[in-house]
């Protein structure tokens, strides 16, 4: 799509990237004077307009203050769907930048994805995001944090076909979800809080957890000053049988804030709250 084109009354500025479900662009809506996001989405052979508008209507009916709002779907030579235009920086490359982050802050963003995963989960018919990973979380100019990118997301599905692939991503999908025990691709919540732990490891250490036969190196290996409490967390969230791992967001948000946030005198929902006020990027974007 050339910069210089319209979508209805959306005028395209720039591409801002392409994925696996589509190709992003920056555009303006110049009937409410404000940038969006306008999303063309690939058609899978024999896929229809209908499917494609059931996956619009379940992304609008997604309501959380870490999500993008959807703002409609378009079809003019090809669906598009635009929506909330998120102005950061991938936590991927945040943390490229900046080597790592302290463990405190590290808490404080691994609660703001718990309070969103939560959310997706204990929906009437839960929601697996399947694809958690610092590329799909933005850091926004505020401080606050967005999961992008709803590509791979599902409805709860603890069973696939045998044969069945799924997208994933190297270094933070669970072996569930790579067909690693032989008994085909599936992915729960525990799949979901396993690329959590993964996206922990990362945040602490500036590195993703490599693997040689028989041992795995632990967060400490890169940041001895870490804490064992967290270091736990860590350790539980991705250990390779699902049944080993924490069951729900809750329980990690437990011991999160059990260990680390109730040092402030604060649980839950006041906990996470307070994260806007704790993270201060301005002097990173000045970089």
């Amino acid at each position: 799509m050339d910069k210089r084109e319209r979508l209805g009354k959306y005028r395209i500025i720039s591409s801002l990237g392409q994925g696996g479900e589509g190709s992003v662009y920056l555009a303006e809506d110049e009937g409410l004077g404000r940038f969006v996001a306008v999303k063309r989405l690939w058609e899978g052979e024999g896929e229809s307009g209908e499917r494609i508008r059931e996956e619009a209507a379940f992304l609008r009916d997604l309501h959380h203050p870490m999500l993008p709002v959807v703002y409609d779907l378009l079809c003019e030579d090809g669906w598009y769907l635009v929506m909330e235009y998120v102005e950061g920086i991938s936590l991927h490359n945040y943390i490229e930048r900046q080597g790592s982050v302290g463990e405190e802050q590290a808490r404080l963003w691994a609660a703001a994805l718990l309070d969103v995963l939560s959310y997706l989960h204990t929906r009437k018919t839960p929601v697996i995001y399947r694809d958690l990973k610092p590329d799909n979380i933005m850091v926004c100019r505020d401080g606050r944090l967005k999961l992008v990118d709803f590509g791979a997301a599902g409805l709860r599905s603890f069973g696939e076909e045998d044969g069945a692939r799924m997208a994933f991503s190297a270094g933070f999908a669970a072996p569930e979800q790579r067909g690693e025990d032989g008994r085909g691709v599936r992915a729960d919540e525990r799949s979901d809080l396993y690329a959590l732990g993964k996206t922990l490891y990362y945040m602490v250490t500036g590195a993703v957890q490599k693997k040689v036969p028989g041992m795995a190196f632990p967060a400490s290996y890169y940041n001895p000053l870490l804490s064992k409490e967290l270091e736990e967390i860590i350790a539980r969230c991705t250990r390779e049988e699902p049944e080993a791992r924490y069951k729900v967001a809750g329980e990690v948000m437990r011991d999160l804030t059990r260990k680390g946030g109730q040092r402030r005198g604060r649980r839950g929902g006041e906990f996470v709250r307070h994260i806007e006020k704790q993270i201060c990027l301005t002097d990173f974007y000045r970089l």
